[in-house]
């Protein structure tokens, strides 16, 4: 089982991803960790001693942010083909990470992550008046009306698909995913299609996985 989170920038979705990981205990794939680390990789040392990323890490959508959807989608194939169920969080899920998952036989559950507008422009705000270029990049895009909730919609061929609403702040509701997830583990039966899309607006704590606790407890905490 594969959960695949996508939403706008700002949606909330690093947010979402993680604290579904963490309730499972299962790893976190996450492009702009990669990107990270593939922009520290190449960095060098100013003489002021500051840490200088290529210019290229900063551009939206750049070289480094295509190399790094590449290297997830490589480490995504490689997870999915071994049979390990984690969350990859990306804005878009392409039909390239997408494809990766259904070659590895992964049940996949799409999460999209959404708020609304006022609520994703406050925070794309935010983000950007800390100066980081790509923020402002990400907030002026969004601003031009590039960035429409129908661009990050999971697309067909996922087995299920999970609608968050991060608008009120609230703590990660994901509840919500995790009887979605729990469902998508049962075995498969004949006939069945996609299941239908559900929405979650309710805010509960994610909390964390003990352990030793089973998938069973876990839908019922």
């Amino acid at each position: 089982m594969v959960i695949a989170v996508c939403g706008c920038p700002g949606a909330g979705k690093t947010t979402i991803a993680a604290a579904t990981a963490g309730r499972f205990g299962i790893p976190f794939l996450t492009r702009d960790e990669i990107k990270t680390g593939l922009g520290l990789s190449s960095a060098v040392v100013a003489e002021d001693g500051r840490v200088r990323l290529d210019p290229d890490f900063h551009v939206a959508g750049g070289p480094v942010s295509r190399r790094a959807e590449a290297v997830m989608v490589d480490a995504v194939r490689l997870l999915a083909a071994v049979g390990v169920s984690f969350v990859v969080e990306s804005s878009v899920l392409s039909p390239e990470l997408l494809g990766a998952l259904l070659a590895g036989d992964a049940r996949v559950l799409a999460v999209h992550v959404v708020a609304q507008d006022a609520v994703i422009g406050r925070r794309l705000a935010a983000r950007a008046a800390e100066g980081g270029a790509i923020d402002q990049q990400l907030l002026s895009a969004f601003q031009r009306g590039a960035m429409t909730r129908a661009i990050f919609e999971p697309p067909e061929g996922v087995h299920a698909v999970v609608e968050i609403d991060t608008s009120d702040d609230g703590a990660p509701a994901i509840e919500t995913i995790v009887a979605a997830a729990v469902a998508l583990l049962g075995p498969p039966r004949t006939g069945d299609g996609p299941m239908p899309a559900r929405s979650a607006t309710r805010r509960e704590p994610a909390g964390a996985r003990r352990p030793g606790q089973s998938v069973d407890s876990l839908r019922r905490g």
